[in-house]
């Protein structure tokens, strides 16, 4: 009985509750409707503005990179006896940056050098011995002539002396006819006599002369002939010594080169951004010593996004912000080199910049771009 009575009092409340919703609903629709029939409509007037949109300047960071660079590496073997720079060193073109201890190849050149001097000696003995030669073969010479003119002396006087006994010997003839005669005295015969046998004396004497003069002839050619060989021979000397000399200067000239190698400079300008190794350190062929990057000659390299290519044209003068130095240089891209992957979107632009000091590659800065306009 007591279930039946509270059973029958919910049902009326839930349908009271309802009837009262039912009725709130109904009024908040009415009045809604009367609201938005009462609204007027307004007009509303859009117009686009003719005032470009700035979204700022862009920014775009990058690196100080050195036009050269170069590894020095040790052309000779040998210790490394003076290692005189430090990592960020600036060092001048031509300053010495290693020297390498090599004592084998100093030995070596000393021994060429003796060699090269021992050669200039016998270059000096040889020339005196032709000079001497040729001396000799003058002088045969003058010899040689000198017996023609005593032979032709010789012979000129047998050609007088044969034309004078012609005239004694009738001289003579004509004086033993008188003095049988009676005509001349003994005297005149005798001397007649006297005088043919003076003419035949010379006569024997200028063929005696003229054998004598041919003698000194034969032995003047010998002579002559002898001089020649031995200016041949000392010729022949003179130029394997100057042979020798060279051979010497060409063994000494690999020497030369290799000392000047164990001396190490500095190519170019720049500032020291590695060593490889120490001192005391045995360098070989090829091996690294220092790595060095110009200092005068820098660019500055900054990656461009492909959609900021109309911001960034070679020629171009921009202004480099450096970090390091506070301040601002000015700059021109004069290389714009696409990206190596071309799934980057982008492309390197590569600035030079104004001679400025205290630049060392490596720097660290930034670029700022006019900024892209939208309309």
């Amino acid at each position: 009985m007591k279930y039946d009575i509270f059973f029958l009092a919910a049902l009326l409340a839930i349908t009271g509750l309802r009837a009262i919703v039912l009725s709130f609903f109904s009024t908040s629709a009415e009045s809604t409707a009367t609201v938005t029939s009462t609204i007027k409509p307004v007009e509303v007037k859009t117009t686009l503005s003719k005032k470009p949109l700035s979204l700022g300047k862009i920014s775009l960071n990058g690196t100080l990179e050195a036009v050269e660079t170069v590894t020095t590496t040790s052309r000779v073997i040998g210790q490394i006896k003076t290692l005189p720079v430090q990592e960020g060193d600036r060092v001048k073109a031509g300053q010495i940056i290693a020297i390498i201890d090599v004592k084998d190849i100093q030995a070596q050149h000393n021994q060429t050098s003796a060699v090269i001097s021992q050669a200039q000696a016998s270059v000096t003995v040889a020339t005196a011995a032709e000079t001497q030669a040729l001396i000799n073969e003058t002088q045969t010479l003058a010899q040689l002539n000198q017996a023609k003119v005593h032979q032709q002396e010789a012979e000129a006087k047998l050609q007088e002396a044969q034309a004078q006994l012609a005239e004694a010997q009738l001289n003579q003839q004509r004086m033993a006819m008188l003095q049988k005669e009676g005509a001349v005295s003994q005297l005149q015969l005798d001397t007649a006599n006297t005088q043919l046998a003076l003419i035949d004396a010379r006569i024997q004497q200028a063929k005696a002369g003229i054998e004598q003069a041919k003698g000194e002839i034969e032995q003047a050619k010998t002579a002559v002939k002898q001089a020649k060989f031995q200016v041949q021979q000392a010729r022949a000397g003179v130029k394997q010594a100057r042979f020798q000399v060279q051979q010497a200067r060409a063994q000494v000239k690999p020497t030369i080169a290799n000392l000047n190698r164990s001396i190490v400079k500095a190519p170019f300008a720049g500032v020291v951004t590695k060593k490889h190794t120490k001192v005391g350190a045995m360098a070989g062929f090829g091996q690294p010593l220092v790595t060095l990057k110009s200092s005068d000659r820098l660019l500055f390299s900054v990656v461009v996004p492909e959609s900021m290519k109309s911001l960034v044209k070679q020629g171009d003068e921009v202004q480099v912000q450096l970090d390091a130095l506070k301040g601002s240089v000015r700059g021109q891209v004069n290389q714009i080199i696409p990206s190596a992957n071309p799934n980057s979107r982008s492309f390197t632009a590569k600035i030079a910049l104004k001679k400025t000091t205290n630049l060392m590659p490596g720097m660290l800065g930034r670029i700022k771009l006019p900024p892209e306009v939208t309309q």
